[in-house]
């Protein structure tokens, strides 16, 4: 995958609903990951995966590893913090939130020119970076 053209880049939620709960993902939104070509993951969603883990708010009926090597498809490539993307997460706009995943994830985006697919209706107006906004509308069981 390493060189491949990544178009798109996954929010949290967006990576963690597609791998756990396809169905509550639109089927404009869902069209756009299933497509062979890259689709970009921040490192720090890995993190941020770790604590809603330890949390208990996942419900992963396996391990985090055993989550991470099936949710990590061979189309997702994990993007590293780099510090063109720290930096950028300072000149995010004064009110946007200070959810500091949610700052890394916008500014990697910004720099390096990915469409954010996210449900976050908060990062969508910011106008930081591009999005592809679809509303979360959690499943019930």
């Amino acid at each position: 995958m390493e060189g491949a053209q990544v178009k798109y880049l996954l929010d949290t939620a967006t990576w963690l609903n597609h791998a756990m709960l396809p169905g509550v993902i639109p089927p404009s939104i869902r069209r756009l990951i299933d497509e062979d070509e890259a689709k970009g993951l921040c490192s720090v969603s890995l993190l941020e995966a770790a604590i809603l883990h330890r949390l208990g708010r996942l419900g992963l009926r396996g391990s985090l590893d055993e989550f991470f090597r099936q949710a990590i498809t061979q189309d997702v490539e994990v993007l590293e913090l780099t510090p063109a993307v720290a930096a950028a997460t300072n000149a995010l706009p004064r009110d946007f939130q200070g959810d500091p995943f949610d700052r890394t994830i916008a500014a990697t985006a910004k720099v390096l020119r990915l469409t954010l697919i996210t449900p976050d209706k908060r990062i969508r107006d910011s106008g930081f970076c591009p999005t592809e906004y679809y509303p979360f509308k959690p499943s019930t069981p």
